[in-house]
């Protein structure tokens, strides 16, 4: 579930990453929204680690801090939203813009008073409106440049299933076979999942966007990635997602920051 907060600021925080103050270690993000607000209508503040953005959508330093009650105008997720109209990879009308080529979020604005967008597809939270990657598609097109990024595809969970994943595994299974098969298997998975992400990072190095894909057999875009904190923070968000483990994020973001240019 992604979250979204908008501060008295104006500022965006998202994908937003929750904890109690409690949760010294940050091991369980909170992922209810009804248990945010429990904490915030008890006058606890609580600690978020995000991406963040200005009201123009300039993006800024990752957010790591706490915020109170009175620090936030709006809060939602997708789980608010009906199935299948899922707000699931929100940015702001400026963030679109820039992002597809367009001189500014006035060219977004006059096409949703023309009704080009679907009531589901944009959402005024306070005083910003915003939208999905999926709705700027329909209604604007691919983004420019998209054959010159690269492109990671959101399907972990179903990662066994993939032939991208049975090619690599029965490659490095001949180069090197193993004796424990599920240890093998699962080591095999790590090591397929890093690949991934080096060749995401080499790509960042070289001036190039990631672009994040739902699957291979959903080609909607989910998020675009232009720098490598945004691209550490996906990985982070893994943890809420529970398909990887602890273990093997903190040991891919080791093994990623370790690998040299």
């Amino acid at each position: 579930m992604n979250i979204t907060i908008i501060t008295s600021e104006n500022r965006r925080l998202y994908p937003a990453i929750i904890y109690s103050l409690e949760d010294k270690e940050q091991k369980n993000p909170i992922l209810d929204l009804d248990d945010i607000y429990d904490l915030l209508y008890k006058n606890q503040n609580i600690l978020v680690i995000s991406s963040q953005f200005d009201q123009y959508g300039k993006e800024l330093k990752i957010f790591n801090g706490e915020l109170g009650k009175s620090d936030i105008k709006a809060m939602f997720a997708s789980k608010e939203i009906k199935e299948g109209n899922e707000l699931d990879s929100v940015m702001t009308l400026s963030e679109a813009a820039k992002k597809w080529g367009l001189s500014n979020g006035s060219t977004i604005r006059k096409a949703i008073e023309r009704g080009k967008f679907q009531p589901n597809e944009i959402k005024h939270a306070g005083d910003v409106w915003v939208t999905t990657y999926s709705a700027m598609e329909r209604v604007f097109g691919t983004i420019k440049n998209e054959e010159d990024a690269y492109v990671i595809y959101d399907d972990f969970e179903t990662l066994y299933f993939t032939k991208a994943y049975w090619e690599y595994a029965q490659s490095a299974y001949f180069s090197n076979p193993v004796v424990d098969v599920k240890t093998g298997n699962l080591e095999m998975k790590y090591q397929y999942i890093k690949d991934v992400f080096i060749k995401g990072l080499k790509a960042l190095w070289d001036k190039q966007k990631i672009i994040i894909k739902k699957s291979r057999y959903n080609d909607d875009i989910k998020q675009i990635i232009g720098t490598e904190e945004e691209f550490y923070l996906y990985i982070e968000l893994f943890r809420s997602r529970r398909n990887l483990s602890s273990e093997w994020i903190d040991r891919l973001l080791n093994d990623l920051k370790t690998f040299s240019k």
